[in-house]
């Protein structure tokens, strides 16, 4: 028995060794496939590599040209900047100087102003002396026509004629008495009539002389306006070249104009947002205020209504009106900056210019503003010009405000020309 073996068992157990076998030996040989394939990829990903990283990279050679470009870029811009800056120096320059020729000049002008102003005013002065002179002349005319004629007669009939004449000796001694006393009173008003005749060609010289004078003083002022339109336009186009925010400023002051209903908030917005400016470092540079110099009128004109008078609807004034020649130039009373400029509600055309410690100006009525916001202005430099009627009849006329944080005060505090 125990050497039977059964053939179908023997073959089984054969078959089961077998496949057992195979079993044991097909992962091994799995395994080892895998890991040549693996040998494989990884050699080829190296003998790859080299190639990869040429194409993504650039080599070392042109990576030092791109330097030495970039320092060479970065030098230029270094002189680039310095030479805006030396550029923008010069422009500051120019400007600070055309802004003191634009002072002088206006000063020339509003001289003349005030010299024509007088002749004006010396003129028609005259002119009504002279009608009331040829008036009294033509009066006397016939009276002493007549009475120069009686003694025409008288003179051309001889002495000895008058004693053989009919009538008494007394008669004739008594016309010649009347003769006697009438005579230094014809003589006296033969003087007065001589003198005022001389009078009167001493008039029509000196109102031909004025005429003269006055035309000549308004050629100068032609010449004058001339230069300060081009020196404005002069200046204006150096502000631009520092200003590149110039439309923002349009922008930004028409939009304040739209949200302000009265003065006094629009002042108080101009100052919270220059505040809010200074602070986030945005506002120009050139924007600080200047030194406030000699105070002056905007306009050479005489007062017509004080500041806290009562008009004829029982408002006070918080200014004063100036009343002046058509046309007449206006000029900024003291050194600040442009804070505002253009139409405000019932005030215009209108120009606000802060000053030191507090103060602000507000100029209004003018036909034309040569001012812009954020511009530095110094005392008499020429801001606009008043127009050439006055919707109200007369003389075009100028309303001023000074006012101190916010607040209208009078303006004879900062004007002798004010004070009575």
């Amino acid at each position: 028995m125990a050497s039977y073996a059964c053939p179908y068992y023997a073959g089984r157990a054969d078959l089961s060794c077998q496949t057992n076998s195979c079993r044991t030996s097909l992962p091994s040989r799995i395994n080892t496939g895998e890991k040549m394939l693996r040998i494989l990829l990884i050699v080829f990903l190296f003998m790859m590599l080299p190639f990869s990283v040429g194409a993504e990279q650039p080599p070392v050679p042109p990576r030092k040209t791109d330097l030495g470009t970039i320092q060479k870029n970065l030098e230029q811009e270094k002189q680039t900047r310095q030479a805006l800056q030396t550029r923008l120096k010069d422009v500051k320059k120019e400007l600070d100087s055309t802004r003191s020729e634009l002072v002088k000049i206006a000063e020339n002008i509003q001289s003349n102003e005030n010299e024509l102003a007088l002749l004006e005013k010396r003129i028609a002065r005259r002119q009504i002396e002279e009608k009331a002179l040829t008036e009294k002349l033509e009066q006397n005319y016939g009276t002493i026509a007549d009475l120069i004629l009686a003694l025409e007669r008288i003179r051309r009939i001889p002495p000895e004629s008058l004693i053989v004449r009919p009538g008494a000796p007394l008669q004739t001694a008594q016309s010649a008495m009347l003769l006697q006393s009438t005579l230094p009173a014809v003589n006296k008003r033969a003087k007065d009539l001589s003198a005022d005749l001389e009078h009167l060609g001493a008039l029509k010289k000196g109102l031909e002389a004025d005429r003269t004078a006055a035309l000549t003083v308004k050629s100068q002022q032609k010449g004058q306006y001339a230069s300060m339109q081009s020196l404005v336009k002069k200046r204006e186009n150096l502000y631009s070249t520092i200003q590149k925010d110039y439309e923002q400023n349009k922008q930004r002051v028409a939009k304040l104009t739209q949200e302000s209903k009265t003065l006094m908030e629009l002042i108080n917005r101009l100052e919270k947002e220059q505040q809010t400016r200074q602070m986030a470092k945005t506002a120009p540079v050139y924007a600080s205020l200047p030194e406030k110099g000699v105070s002056r009128l905007p306009v050479s004109g005489s007062l017509i209504e004080p500041y806290g008078h009562r008009n004829a609807i029982g408002a006070t004034s918080q200014g004063v009106t100036l009343e002046a020649a058509p046309g007449a130039l206006v000029v900024a009373p003291m050194g600040g900056v442009v804070r505002f400029s253009g139409v405000f509600k019932n005030y215009g055309n209108m120009v606000i210019i802060e000053h030191k410690n507090g103060y602000h100006s507000l100029i209004a009525g003018l036909q034309r503003i040569d001012a812009q916001p954020d511009h530095q202005i110094k005392s008499g430099e020429p801001i606009g010009q008043l127009p050439l009627t006055s919707s109200r009849g007369g003389q075009p006329a100028l309303y001023y405000e000074l006012r101190l944080n916010g607040q209208p005060v009078n303006p004879a505090s900062a004007f002798s020309e004010l004070k009575t």
